[in-house]
């Protein structure tokens, strides 16, 4: 039986992102709904954020949607835990079904492959990085580095290649002192598919992207689990756990 999950994605195309059909090629129908959000800023997030309630039902009521995801991580972090604990149960109320965010995504991936003391790569701003630092401190991780592209537009980080998201997080791991017990690549519009197993090879520590991390989660809502080697460590991880 094929299951159907459904996401609101940043990009007013609500488009699937890559990474879902990548790691689940059949058995589940992804379907998603855009915010249209204009840039990665407190602004941007501010002019969107009321529509996500909205989106998720017509999600659940028109589509089908049997789990609902937030696929967008620092909208879901950006005003804070209280606040993405309240969305997510929002959500819930609002579609009767189970939902999730990104930022729990990630959340619930490093503590799977029990990485607490992380090195970050970012898409983002200045801006949005501390939002992101005091919200990772906030639900017990420790920064010890934190590296960012410095971009807000939706194309733009969408365009960034691999190669580039390489070098990030092998620097962010290097300006951790090389303590780090895992390494976060922070951004659902970063294209990661590929990206985990290449970089832990090269910095020896579990990787978590935001992208994978959130089709990873959204599957979990029913019960579904990958063991793709695309979810480098975190697979072999959720795996052992289970």
């Amino acid at each position: 039986m094929t299951r159907r999950i459904g996401m609101i994605v940043p990009p007013a195309d609500g488009a699937v992102p890559p990474e879902a059909y990548g790691l689940f090629p059949s058995g589940i129908n992804f379907t998603a709904r855009g915010l249209a959000l204009r840039e990665l800023s407190i602004e941007g997030y501010t002019e969107v954020i009321d529509r996500v309630l909205d989106l998720a039902r017509a999600l659940r009521e028109e589509d089908g949607a049997e789990a609902i995801s937030l696929m967008g991580t620092s909208l879901s972090f950006f005003r804070g835990k209280a606040f993405n604990d309240e969305l997510v149960e929002r959500m819930g109320e609002a579609t009767g079904v189970p939902a999730t965010t990104m930022s729990n995504a990630i959340r619930d991936a490093l503590r799977t492959v029990g990485a607490r003391r992380i090195a970050v790569g970012t898409a983002y701003t200045e801006q949005v990085n501390t939002l992101l630092r005091a919200y990772m401190e906030d639900i017990g991780f420790e920064v010890l580095a934190l590296e960012s592209l410095g971009l807000s537009g939706v194309a733009e980080i969408q365009a960034v290649g691999e190669d580039e998201l390489v070098r990030l997080g092998e620097f962010s791991k290097q300006q951790s002192g090389d303590a780090a017990e895992g390494v976060l690549i922070s951004c659902g519009g970063l294209h990661t598919l590929t990206l985990a197993p290449r970089l832990e090879a090269r910095i020896g520590v579990p990787v978590v992207t935001s992208a994978m991390a959130g089709v990873w989660a959204s599957a979990r809502l029913l019960g579904i689990t990958s063991t793709d080697p695309r979810l480098g460590q975190l697979a072999l991880a959720a795996a052992s756990a289970a």
